[in-house]
């Protein structure tokens, strides 16, 4: 893929006093507008303190556990001893019971669990961060096609109201030399319904145009009541080898880190869990349990917890998520297959769209002067009004060729750069 480059020399929809216009909006407004103040980038902020609270929990599982536990209960029966010792009595039991406890745990070795759910909580943070990124190219795309068919329709407004200026001048020239009698009505008629013809083309752009404006104001969150105009101010630059900066391979790597992660937290599994313990209570019986009274006692020590069934188990659910990332390194070659195949057809659209403004300027020049000679032999009575018609649409028809195909062409070189995932300024 070849490297363009095209420095827009003549923007045809900013004027030299654009710098004194105050009521105008740029594509990379709308841009930033998007990148900040659309609804779904508040998802962003969200995510981040759901991971932050889910951190902070795992996080936990590092620090001492402390619990705490009181009972009472009175049971039906208690033990009898049937014996004692010379000139003493038989110790008996009370049959209501009492306890208060704490009991605290300290993890001392983990496998690495919580530095693993804390990863894979940064790589899903990563991952939902990523999928907001995915919409909002959905939305610029959308957003170009509003801008530039805007610019389209204003292109085809603007040489409607030329072509209005036309058709009411000559109709004027007609007037009088139908009422001198050099002319038929008829050409005066024919030329009104020209006119109307016109006028209902109008009415129907301006109405589409409007339309445009109220959906791009909508996404956007700007106020766009006032139709302000729509510029592109940037020198557009298209770079055919660099690499793509698509939300969708952000995606598809934190989804595979997040994989990864999970692969480590499974490891975990066939681990071991150690830690400390400690316990004091105030209960009644007490660890003497011949001791009738309430007691207060503790106890320390280490304890192992290690599940066989996750052990086992493990091998397996490591071997399905490799699985599951080979898949996602088969989307992701699928999709700059296809990534690849739409930057080439830009690329031929952009030359073609070239070729054809080349083309569309010798088509104006001589279109031009045929109704310059048209317009001649109208005013000398030589052809009718309907013959100058025909040549002056063709004339309408090849200026708004070749306005519409120079606003196609900076549109095809912003699609690019938002095909290609380019910088949003």
């Amino acid at each position: 893929m070849k490297e363009i480059t095209f420095i827009v020399l003549s923007m045809f929809f900013v004027q030299q006093s654009a710098a004194q216009q105050t009521n105008e909006f740029s594509l990379n407004e709308a841009y930033q507008l998007i990148k900040t103040k659309y609804p779904t980038v508040e998802k962003i902020d969200i995510q981040r303190k759901i991971a932050d609270f889910n951190m902070g929990i795992y996080q936990s599982g590092l620090y001492p556990d402390v619990s705490m536990s009181a009972s009472a209960s009175y049971q039906s029966d208690v033990t009898e001893v049937p014996f004692a010792a010379p000139g003493t009595a038989a110790p008996t039991f009370s049959k209501d019971h009492y306890n208060v406890s704490i009991d605290v745990s300290q993890p001392l070795f983990d496998g690495g669990k919580v530095n693993a759910l804390k990863s894979i909580e940064r790589s899903k943070e990563l991952a939902e961060i990523a999928n907001v990124g995915v919409e909002l190219q959905k939305i610029r795309a959308q957003v170009d096609q509003l801008f530039f068919g805007i610019q389209l329709l204003k292109k085809k407004r603007s040489s409607l109201e030329l072509l209005t200026q036309d058709i009411e001048n000559q109709l004027k020239l007609v007037k009088s030399r139908v009422a001198n009698g050099a002319l038929l009505p008829g050409n005066e008629l024919a030329l009104k319904a020209e006119l109307l013809k016109v006028k209902q083309q109008q009415l129907e752009t301006n109405r589409s145009v409007s339309s445009g404006y109220r959906i791009l104001g909508e996404i956007t969150g700007k106020d766009l009541s006032s139709e302000p105009e729509l510029i592109v101010k940037e020198i557009l630059t298209v770079n055919g080898t660099g690499e793509s900066e698509r939300a969708e391979y952000e995606l598809l790597n934190s989804r595979k880190e997040m994989l990864e992660n999970q692969k480590k937290l499974y490891k975990t599994n066939k681990l071991p869990v150690l830690s400390a313990f400690a316990k004091t209570a105030y209960s009644r019986p007490g660890l003497n349990a011949f001791d009738d009274d309430l007691q207060l006692f503790w106890v320390v020590g280490l304890s192992a917890r290690w599940n066989f069934r996750s052990w086992r188990n493990s091998g397996k659910q490591i071997e399905i998520l490799n699985l599951q990332q080979n898949n996602l390194s088969a989307e992701k070659d699928a999709f700059t297959r296809q990534l690849n195949s739409l930057l080439i057809e830009a690329e031929n659209r952009i030359e073609v769209l070239k070729e054809q403004i080349a083309l569309d300027k010798q088509v104006l020049e001589l279109r031009e002067k045929v109704v310059l000679e048209q317009k001649k032999l109208l005013d000398g009575g030589v052809i009718t009004s309907t013959e100058w018609l025909i040549e002056l649409n063709e004339e309408h028809r090849a200026r708004l060729n070749l306005e519409i195909h120079q606003v196609q062409l900076i549109q095809a070189y912003i699609e690019y750069q938002t095909k290609k995932g380019m910088s949003w300024n």
